[in-house]
């Protein structure tokens, strides 16, 4: 008997709505999660800072991904946004992701119409690999 719902899982997202929401911009908060800590290292929040500015500026697409040294990252918006309200959107979700998950080895940000996330491989590896 609901009007509307949404769901979102590890790259995928499923949204209905009774309303039109297509083309809207829509930067609410859907989902956040953030690795463990790996204290303060200021090499690698500069190699997590460019990797999330490259993402954000795009390549004129709306899925982006790369490689920074140990620092994956990927991006990627609904298709219903124009290019510049995507990339609106990747900024927004940038900030919010740096001020959560601040010095975190993984860090997911999604909205209500783009997401963004990084990873350094080296960091998370060496966590799975002291735990055992």
């Amino acid at each position: 008997m609901s009007t509307c719902g949404e769901i979102q899982l590890e790259g995928c997202y499923v949204k209905y709505n009774n309303t039109s929401y297509f083309g809207a911009p829509d930067k609410m908060e859907v989902c956040r999660r953030c690795g463990p800590s790996f204290g303060y290292n200021s090499d690698v929040l500069n190699r997590i800072d460019s990797a999330l500015a490259f993402l954000v500026g795009g390549n004129g697409e709306y899925f982006r991904e790369g490689d920074f040294g140990s620092i994956q990252g990927v991006a990627q918006c609904i298709q219903d946004l124009s290019l510049s309200d995507c990339q609106d959107c990747l900024s927004e979700a940038t900030r919010r992701l740096r001020s959560v998950c601040e010095t975190s080895s993984w860090g997911d940000m999604y909205l209500g119409k783009c997401y963004i996330r990084y990873a350094d491989q080296g960091i998370y590896m060496s966590v799975f690999d002291d735990d055992g």
